[in-house]
């Protein structure tokens, strides 16, 4: 089986990047992201965790409904192919974590956020090698990662459930071969927004890290300003269903401690994935 969760390296940076639903031109200006981050400093190691829901784009009504949130085509079959290709280019350094709307195509709950079935919907988009390319990727995802700069990655912001960080080895991504407490933690990686502070706390405190992780970093939500915060142990860097200036992603120095939100700072670790274009002084327009 393989391994659901993993410690990173205490040294280098780290991107990362939420959900995408599709949304192929925002992977191709996070992959400009991370090759400019490689190439700046070529002699550190430079890793990318995707926090899942890669796939499950918007249908034609959410386009037309709101196409400053949703207006962009749906390339959710191409994707895994393209992730995939990443991580044979860069061998050990890009990271992808599972999300709810992936986790229906390797044994999953299915999900109805544009259509009824969405697993069904995409699938029948796919040919055979699109259907391999989707499943080895999400067969083959973490649950979690952590990072000694005090961060837990997870796709949802799960609560306190978990007892030790290896049970996450053992839990099946297929439901109904999963004991009732893998079925909780399935549930609670995936699919949890928010915690209590305490809550989250609890949780970090049971990986019993020396030094301790400190922050839960997670997608599976949405805010049209691009980030959110939730006590302070809690934050969700958003691009899907965010205005296009205000999607945003984080950079974290691997060796430094990052004791609560307050250590994010914006245009530093916090950074914006479409930055607004600012006019030379004495261009036109300026």
């Amino acid at each position: 089986m393989p391994s659901r969760f993993r410690w990173l390296s205490g040294r280098g940076r780290l991107l990362v990047s939420t959900d995408l639903h599709g949304n192929g031109a925002d992977l191709r200006a996070l992959r400009a992201v991370y090759k400019a981050l490689c190439a700046e400093r070529p002699d550190t190691e430079t890793h990318w965790a995707l926090l899942g829901d890669l796939v499950h784009g918007p249908d034609d009504g959410a386009r037309a409904e709101q196409p400053e949130l949703y207006g962009y085509p749906d390339e959710s079959p191409a994707l895994p192919a393209q992730v995939l290709e990443l991580m044979a280019e860069h061998p050990d350094r890009i990271h992808y974590v599972l999300g709810n709307h992936d986790h229906g195509h390797v044994g999953g709950p299915h999900t109805g956020k544009f259509y009824d079935d969405e697993v069904l919907a995409l699938e029948a988009r796919l040919d055979d090698a699109q259907k391999i390319a989707l499943r080895g990727l999400f067969s083959t995802a973490y649950l979690a990662l952590a990072a000694p700069c005090g961060v837990l990655l997870c796709h949802g912001s799960p609560d306190h459930t978990l007892q030790r960080p290896t049970d996450l080895d053992d839990v099946p991504l297929e439901v109904r071969q999963a004991t009732p407490y893998q079925r909780r933690l399935l549930d609670t990686f995936l699919r949890s927004y928010g915690q209590r502070t305490d809550v989250t706390a609890r949780l970090l405190a049971r990986f019993g890290s020396e030094p301790p992780l400190t922050l839960v970093v997670h997608g599976h939500d949405r805010d049209e300003s691009g980030y959110f915060t939730d006590g302070d142990n809690q934050v969700c860097p958003v691009i899907f269903g965010a205005l296009r200036e205000n999607k945003r992603y984080l950079v974290l120095d691997l060796a430094a401690r990052y004791a609560s939100i307050g250590d994010l700072r914006e245009g530093i670790e916090i950074r914006r994935l479409h930055p607004l274009e600012v006019p030379l002084a004495g261009a036109p327009g300026s």
